[in-house]
C-alpha cells in the first residue's frame, strides 16, 4: 500500500499573521491544504485562496480559544454563548449544546466559505468539539453532514495521533471510542485518514526551532500505509511574539524550509491534496 501525506496550514483567518503565512506558503506550493476558521476575526480574507490549487476545509469552530475575546457562532444561538461568544472550554458543550443548534452552525460555517467563491473540499473540528470528547457524540452531526456533500472528514482510523497528543498508550476503552467514531463514519460512506499528526507540545517542552523540525521529520520517517495529514498552524511574526505564539512562527519557518517536502521525497511518500487522496 502507498503512502500519502496532506501537508496542512491549519486557522485560516485566526488573524493577519496567520492569513499572510498561509498565503505565502500556498503561493510557494509548500502545503497542499489549509483550513478556515469561519468565526474567526479574519475569515472574510478566504477570498484570497480560492482557485490556488491548494484543498480548503471547513474548520468547524464551535468553542473560543480565549474567554477575554470570544469569537461569536455564525448563528448566535443559545447553544454557543450566544451574544457573548462561544466560551473557551469545549466542555461547556456537554451540557448546553443542541443537536440542531449544532447543525444550523455546521450549515453556516460551510456556507460562509461557499459564499466567497471558495470551494471547500473536506472538514474538521477545532479542539476536537465534533470528536466525541465531550461525550457527545455530534461526530454523527458531521458525519451526516458530509455524507450529504461527499466530504472526507479529519479524523484517524488509527490511534497513533490519541498516543502522541497524549504520550502514552491509552485504555483499551478510549480505542473502542475511537473505532466507535470511525465505524459510524464508514457507515454514512464518509472517508477518513489513516494517521493525523502534530506537534502537541508547549513551548516550554520544544525549546528551540531545531526540536520541533525533528519532531516533524521524525513523524514524515515513520508515516504509516494510507494517508497521513500532518497539520501545522503557521504565523508570521510579528513585533513582540514571544511564548506559545513562537511556536506558530517556528511551525510557519518549518514550512517555508521546504524541509518536510524533502523528506518526504526522500522516503518515497508522495505529497497530495485531500481531493487526490481521496479521488474515487
Amino acid at each position: 500500500m502507498s503512502k500519502l501525506l496532506i501537508i496542512n496550514a491549519d486557522d485560516y483567518g485566526y488573524n493577519r499573521q496567520q492569513n499572510a503565512a498561509i498565503e505565502e506558503l500556498i503561493q510557494g506550493g509548500l502545503i497542499t491544504s489549509t483550513s478556515v476558521m469561519p468565526v474567526a476575526k479574519n475569515a472574510d480574507e478566504c477570498e484570497k485562496i480560492k482557485d490556488t490549487g491548494v484543498s480548503v476545509g471547513v474548520h468547524f469552530t464551535l468553542n473560543s480559544d480565549s474567554d477575554t475575546d470570544r469569537w461569536k457562532s455564525l448563528t448566535l444561538s443559545p447553544s454557543f454563548g450566544g451574544e457573548n461568544g462561544m466560551p473557551e472550554n469545549p466542555f461547556y458543550l456537554t451540557t448546553r449544546a443542541t443537536h440542531a443548534a449544532v447543525r444550523r452552525e455546521l450549515e453556516a460555517q460551510y456556507d460562509f466559505i461557499g459564499r466567497r467563491g471558495v470551494r471547500v473540499d473536506h472538514a474538521d473540528s477545532h479542539c476536537g468539539t465534533l470528536y466525541g470528547i465531550n461525550l457527545r457524540r455530534f461526530y454523527i452531526d458531521a458525519f451526516d453532514f458530509c455524507a450529504e456533500r461527499g466530504l472526507p472528514f479529519r479524523f484517524p482510523k488509527t490511534g497513533g495521533f490519541i498516543e502522541r497528543q497524549i504520550g502514552r498508550a491509552l485504555p483499551n476503552a478510549v480505542y473502542a471510542l475511537q473505532n466507535a467514531v470511525v465505524r459510524q463514519a464508514e457507515k454514512r460512506g464518509v472517508k477518513l485518514l489513516d494517521d493525523l499528526v502534530s506537534n502537541p507540545w508547549s513551548m516550554e517542552r520544544i525549546k528551540c526551532y531545531e526540536n520541533l523540525r525533528a519532531y516533524y521529520l521524525d513523524c514524515v520517517d515513520n508515516c504509516i500505509d494510507g494517508v497521513t495529514e500532518l497539520f501545522l498552524h503557521p504565523a508570521a511574526p510579528a513585533d513582540g511574539d514571544s511564548g506559545s505564539w513562537m511556536k506558530r512562527v517556528y511551525e510557519y519557518e518549518l514550512l517555508k524550509s521546504g524541509d518536510l517536502l524533502q523528506r518526504a521525497r526522500d522516503r518515497g511518500i508522495k505529497v497530495v491534496t485531500w481531493q487526490e487522496a481521496f479521488a474515487k
